[in-house]
């Protein structure tokens, strides 16, 4: 089960030691992050969900939640708030969000680079079971977070072996 690999895959992250970018939270996830999470998401946690992972905090220029965009992970489901995939999402920036069961996800996947119109990065493409849900900027500044995509596609791997993390320096 997919659900199983990924959270092997985040448990061996933590346990790593690895130094994490600003914009990725791994349990045990900040107060304040789980709830500009719920805020933003428009969602409220169930008791029996534990939040594992949380990608985005602050975004350069997203006002008010415009233009933002973000994933939560937990134990249950992965619920997401994502920038239209369209070439003028760098000027209009319309989310779309939602839910889906962690039980129904048989991948996750960073893709290409956003196509928009300007130069300003908007995200890239978020894929779950192989179909585009839209943008995720990869961490909150200007460019993207090179790094942060980098263990994100590394955590979403569902190869044979469990992913394997740099030392604990």
């Amino acid at each position: 089960m997919y659900a199983t690999k990924l959270f092997a895959n985040i448990d061996a992250l933590k346990e790593s030691g690895e130094a994490l970018p600003k914009a990725l939270h791994l349990s045990p996830i900040p107060s304040d992050v789980i709830k500009l999470h719920e805020k933003r998401l428009g969602i409220n946690l169930q008791s029996d969900e534990t939040p594992l992972l949380a990608v985005n905090k602050k975004i350069i220029g997203a006002v008010g939640g415009y233009g933002w965009s973000g994933l939560l992970n937990t134990n249950k489901n992965i619920y997401y708030r994502l920038l239209k995939n369209a070439f003028f999402s760098s000027l209009i920036a319309i989310a779309k969000k939602g839910c889906i069961p962690m039980e129904q996800v048989v991948s996750l996947q960073i893709g290409n680079h956003d196509a928009c119109f300007g130069t300003a990065y908007v995200g890239h493409q978020f894929l779950v079971n192989g179909k585009v849900l839209g943008l995720l900027r990869m961490g909150g500044g200007i460019e993207f977070d090179e790094k942060l995509m980098d263990i994100l596609r590394k955590l979403f791997e569902d190869g044979n072996s469990s992913c394997t993390w740099g030392n604990k320096n």
